[in-house]
């Protein structure tokens, strides 16, 4: 059966049992915020088990695209992928465990006639009734294996959520394939056995402590692996051997010029670049942006991964694009958000593996430097005393082991162990050593889970000193580009590990100085916030812009006083306050605090450490006290400038979204009353045509003045009927929606101030728009008073120029495109006379043969000629070159813009010998008090001293005689 096939037979099987099949959800969970990724097919089915929502059919099935990470060092192995296809079927509170057991041995057997003396079975240790049922239908006690939590009890997917004991179909290969252990069953690492089935019985409800509760009802939640089941359908060992994955492997083969099954690296190289193409190709589609955090890290890390192992099969150019293509001809039909977004995902393909190709090469030098100095590192370790007591010490902790529980492996690790480490201390030979290390510290590992012993362990990691330092693996990720990840992935390849700790520490430093760069508090004050609980601060700002409220805290310098008075700078905290803190992107309010006794003058509110809102400024009359009756007024005027520009960035987002597509993702804001600036992901260019439809539709919709309301709903709620979530934001479970029209035009997760319709917004006006940095973009517009001031002073220019040029404001451009016509008319003329004057000159300044100036071998042309451009210099000295039959250098020197001016030119027969004509006229000009600089055939400079213009010139045959080889008739250089 063709994977094509498989699916549709299950499909088909479980409609038949009253199941209803639903499509594959995104791999962006749209209602989950504890995932990152869909990464089982009960993700979509989570919120009926919750009983957050109604099912259409307590009976479902499905076949989902899932995305896991965890098991990434393995792809490239028989069956290991990030990427896969989940087969599901799901009883929400309907059958249990019983009708689960009987359809799924019904199905392997009856449809796809697996043999059941291939098949085995696992249950969770206590799951006598899981047990009872597999033995109901036939499968003999011994084959039924069981297994502890670790094994067969599945889930949360993600921090908390459904989760229960499970049970596995297990097919056997048979006893050829195995390792021949006595206890070789059912999971062990072995080939021999491949998971097809896993059926899991969700019972429990797991919160974020841990802790489990009883569902309502119980549910089944089971997932078949399509690829899996494929390869054992179709006779294969491995899953890329499949029909699923025969085309991708094929068109890498092709691209790298490679042929598959001939030599293991190559092989495993291939498959890995075949499987994560197909990921990153469905990642894409489903929205997911290239980035350093969250989704986006994953989907870069893999693409990366990709790329590097292209590499390895002599891909030096960007070859992903072709791979992808093939992705998308193979499974478009059945999923087509690929086809659809066919042309964005190799956009964002195109440009990541160009970007990260372009510091490959130079990431991958500095590694292999890093590793050479942890090498030589080690290799100095091992010439220690310390390494040889180390290893003495580990030798006789090892024996003592030994005799305690002998093992013949590892009697012969030690033994060669040992060997080589002696060695190592008069050859060294690397290799070997860590070959022997690494197999010495996994056996001798296996035996301390059995049997403890601390003092080996210590002994033991003191001798492991092949390590990465943290800084060199964090240069590799800030300045190249390279995940963690795959530095660790290199590093291990020969035999290296990465010191994490010291990873995180220089983390940590850079995400110190990007707050550092950021505006941040004092620390005093936010230490001093230690006292909420006396008061429960609220924001009522969204209603009202003017509240009677009470001061909680009042700070002078950082620190606590009881009254401020006149001229004090101070901080105050209220216990109900209508200003809005700075927070995601919106600017703080400014207003003013009026006690009894005085007022202060608030210039901006921002929000402290514990999220409270601080109020700073000024007391500017009287005396303002710590525990006071206030009234805190936000200053309406520059509160409505900031709310229109802030309603007007959901409207640009949306109109963004229609014009340029799904993709594009909000990326940073700045929401001030004057103007806002909007950053978003977006592969390519924007044409000025697209600017003006975007900003079109949103005016079309101020317009429209559409009404913007503000709800509270769950976050699950929100995000299944399509709002927008700022990416990496952490939303708790109640959210503020803003909806602008009805239906919405748009739809955001959003804290901050907005109009009450978008007729109050009066016109936007984008006023620049641009690349901020790879695949991110930025757009500056104003709105309302902003817009007005603007379009003021663009209309004033517009006036000014006009009146300059003596005509009207509607014949500004014709005027001026006449005016600049006919300077490029005179431009013309210029350069032609110049062109004119350079030839004569030329002719003037060639002497005759007997009369030229010989230096060696070399004839020097050097002259000073009247005032010329440095592109007329440029023309005389091409014509002297013409004119010179033999070898020659030739120097000129000018005044222009009251400056010494130089260009040196050098003939081709010179050039070969070495000479050149930029480092001649970096000393020339030096002469003169300047520099310059250049390429070997052609040198330009300039001075500072007009007088020393002559002088310079005579330093020439100086400097080339003092420069010049005549045995050899090659320039030696001035370096």
């Amino acid at each position: 059966m063709t994977g094509d096939e498989i699916r549709k037979a299950f499909l088909q099987f479980f409609e038949g049992k009253g199941h209803t099949v639903i499509p594959s959800s995104s791999l962006v969970p749209r209602d989950d915020p504890t995932l990152l990724l869909t990464t089982a097919g009960m993700v979509q089915i989570k919120s009926y088990f919750l009983g957050l929502a109604t099912p259409p059919n307590r009976r479902l099935a499905s076949c989902q695209k899932c995305f896991r990470t965890s098991d990434i060092d393995s792809v490239g192995d028989n069956i290991h992928l990030t990427f896969f296809e989940m087969l599901g079927n799901f009883s929400v509170g309907d059958y249990f465990k019983k009708e689960a057991i009987e359809w799924a041995w019904e199905f392997v057997i009856q449809w796809l006639k697996l043999s059941p003396e291939r098949l085995w079975i696992t249950v969770f240790l206590d799951d006598d009734e899981a047990f009872h049922y597999w033995r109901g239908i036939g499968v003999p006690a011994e084959k039924i294996v069981r297994r502890d939590e670790e094994d067969n009890f599945w889930g949360p997917a993600g921090d908390s959520g459904p989760c229960g004991p499970c049970s596995e179909i297990h097919y056997d290969f048979g006893e050829e394939f195995g390792c021949g252990k006595p206890d070789c069953g059912p999971g062990c690492d072995c080939p021999r056995f491949s998971e097809i089935w896993n059926l899991v019985f969700t019972q429990y409800n797991q919160d974020r402590e841990g802790k489990r509760m009883p569902l309502p009802k119980p549910n089944i939640d089971t997932g078949m692996g399509l690829e899996r089941t494929a390869a054992i359908m179709q006779g294969k060992r491995s899953v890329y051997e499949t029909d699923l994955f025969a085309p991708i492997i094929a068109r890498v083969t092709e691209i790298a010029g490679k042929s598959y099954g001939h030599d293991e690296a190559v092989d495993r190289a291939i498959r890995i670049v075949a499987e994560h193409a197909r990921a990153v190709t469905f990642l894409i589609a489903d929205g997911v942006f290239p980035s350093n955090e969250g989704r986006g890290y994953v989907l870069r890390r893999v693409l990366r991964r990709a790329a590097l192992f292209g590499r390895k099969l002599g891909l030096d150019e960007p070859f992903l694009n072709g791979v992808a293509n093939i992705v998308v001809d193979k499974m478009g039909r059945l999923y087509p958000e690929l086809a659809r977004n066919q042309e964005f995902i190799l956009q964002i393909i195109g440009l990541e593996e160009e970007r990260f190709g372009q510091t490959l090469d130079t990431g991958l030098n500095f590694l292999n430097a890093a590793l050479g100095k942890a090498t030589e590192a080690a290799q100095k370790f091992a010439l220690s005393s310390t390494f040889a007591s180390r290893v003495k010490q580990v030798q006789k902790i090892g024996q003592q082991m030994q005799r305690a529980m002998p093992n013949q492996a590892f009697l012969q690790a030690l033994q060669q162990y040992q060997k080589i480490a002696q060695q190592m201390q008069k050859t060294m030979p690397n290799q070997a050593f860590l070959q022997a290390l690494q197999q010495y510290q996994k056996i001798g590992q296996q035996m301390q889970k059995t049997m403890p012993n601390q003092a080996f362990l210590q002994a033991l990691q003191e001798t492991q000193k092949f390590v990465i330092p943290g800084r060199e693996t964090f240069k590799l990720h800030d300045t190249y580009g390279f995940p963690k990840e795959l530095t660790t992935e290199i590093a291990a390849e020969k035999g290296f590990s990465v010191d994490y700790e010291e990873f995180e520490a220089e983390m940590e430093h850079q995400r110190g100085r990007a707050r550092a760069a950021q505006k941040v508090l004092p620390r005093e004050e936010k230490v001093v916030i230690t006292e909420k609980g006396m008061y429960t601060p609220r924001f009522v700002g969204h209603k009202k812009l003017k509240c009677r409220a009470r001061i909680w805290h009042l700070l002078v310098d950082g620190k606590p006083v009881k009254n401020a008075s006149e001229g004090q700078e101070v901080s105050v905290y209220l216990d109900d306050t209508p200003f809005y803190a700075e927070m995601g992107g919106q600017v703080g309010d400014t207003g003013e605090i009026r006690g009894p006794h005085g007022t202060v003058r608030v210039e901006d509110t921002v929000r402290s450490g514990d999220g409270t809102a601080m109020h700073r400024g000024k007391v500017v009359d009287g005396t303002i006290s710590d525990g006071a009756r206030v009234t805190a007024m936000v200053d309406e005027k520059r509160r409505l400038d900031i709310a229109r520009n802030h309603t007007a960035t959901h409207l640009l987002q949306a109109a963004l979204r229609q014009v340029l597509g799904k993709h594009v993702r909000q990326s940073g804001s700045l929401v001030a009353p004057e103007r806002f600036r909007f950053d978003f992901t977006h592969p390519g260019g924007i044409s000025r045509e697209q600017v003006l439809s975007i900003q079109h539709i949103v005016n079309e919709k101020i317009r429209e003045n559409l009404r913007v309301t503000a709800r509270t709903t769950s976050y699950g709620e929100a995000v299944s009927k399509g709002a927008i979530a700022l990416f990496g934001e952490k939303y708790g479970d109640t959210v503020r929606l803003m909806e602008i029209g009805d239906p919405p035009f748009s739809m955001e997760l959003c804290g901050g101030t907005h109009v009450s319709s978008t007729g109050e917004i009066g016109l936007m006006y984008i006023t620049s728009e641009g690349s901020i940095g790879s695949g991110i973009r930025r757009i500056e517009a104003v709105t309302g008073r902003g817009a007005e001031g603007f379009l003021e002073q663009r209309l004033s220019t517009l006036e000014t120029l006009a009146q300059e040029l003596d005509t009207s404001p509607d014949a500004v451009q014709a005027k001026l495109s006449a005016v600049l016509a006919e300077l490029d008319k005179e431009r013309k003329r210029v350069v032609a006379l110049e062109s004119q004057m350079a030839r004569e000159t030329a002719k003037s300044l060639l002497p005759s043969e007997s009369e030229r100036e010989v230096v060696g071998g070399v004839t020097v042309v050097r002259a000073r000629v009247p005032p010329a451009s440095p592109d007329a210099l440029r023309q005389m000295g091409d014509r002297l070159k013409e004119q010179l039959a033999t070898s020659g250098a030739i120097v000129l020197g000018t005044i222009y813009n009251d400056k010494p001016s130089f260009v040196v030119m050098i003939t081709p027969d010179l050039v070969a010998k070495g000479f050149h004509s930029g480092e001649i006229v970096k000393q020339v000009a030096k002469a003169a008090g300047g520099g310059g600089g250049g390429k070997a055939e052609l040198g330009q400079g300039s001075g500072k001293d007009i007088a020393k213009l002559d002088e310079a010139l005579k330093t020439v045959p100086k400097l080339i005689a003092a420069h010049y080889d005549k045995d050899s008739g090659m320039w030696k250089g001035t370096g």
